[in-house]
């Protein structure tokens, strides 16, 4: 009898796992069903030479732009060696360009269907956080980064989410969220 049901869920356990490397082999490879979109000479330009003013530092030469009804509005180039900065990679330095020059408030009201971001390379996990994070939903790039890479990723992730702990101090974090002013059960 037990044996019954332990071999009952055999088949649902591998179809979930066929389901999970499925999505994680799809999740970053959409753009590959869609036909490649021309990209404006202007902008080529200036992604080449933002990439090439990565490599004065030694760095990764990526560059990238954040356009905004057409108009360049953040300019970036990897930055990570050049500045000694973990999170000056390209994507994050034109987005953080355009808040900084148009103030954050500006930068945030801004109608997303007219905002594309445009880099040299596929942006890396911490490029797409940033992305997700400031809802910028049209994100071009000229070189894909390979299957293995993000299958490598994946399980780094898998990984990350089976070993990350929660430990007390709700309280704390809960005091803090109060202090702010733009905190909405704030009084």
């Amino acid at each position: 009898m037990e044996t019954r049901k332990k071999n009952k869920f055999i088949p649902v356990i591998s179809l979930l796992l066929f389901f999970f490397f499925l999505i994680t082999f799809l999740q970053t490879r959409f753009y590959a069903i869609r036909s490649m979109d021309k990209l404006p000479g202007y902008y080529k330009t200036e992604l080449v030479r933002l990439g090439a003013k990565a490599l004065e530092t030694g760095d990764v030469p990526v560059g990238s732009i954040l356009v905004y009804r057409d108009s360049i509005i953040g300019r970036g180039y990897n930055t990570v060696i050049g500045n000694n900065n973990l999170t000056g990679h390209a994507e994050i330095n034109a987005i953080n360009e355009a808040a900084v020059r148009m103030g954050l408030k500006v930068f945030s009201d801004l109608d997303r269907k007219h905002l594309t971001l445009y880099s040299t390379y596929e942006p890396c996990e911490m490029c797409k956080g940033t992305i997700l994070h400031y809802n910028i939903k049209d994100v071009r790039f000229m070189k894909s980064k390979s299957i293995f890479h993000w299958w490598k990723i994946g399980a780094k992730s898998l990984f990350y989410e089976i070993k990350k702990r929660h430990t007390e101090g709700t309280n704390i974090q809960d005091s803090l969220f109060m202090l702010h002013s733009g905190f909405p059960d704030r009084k």
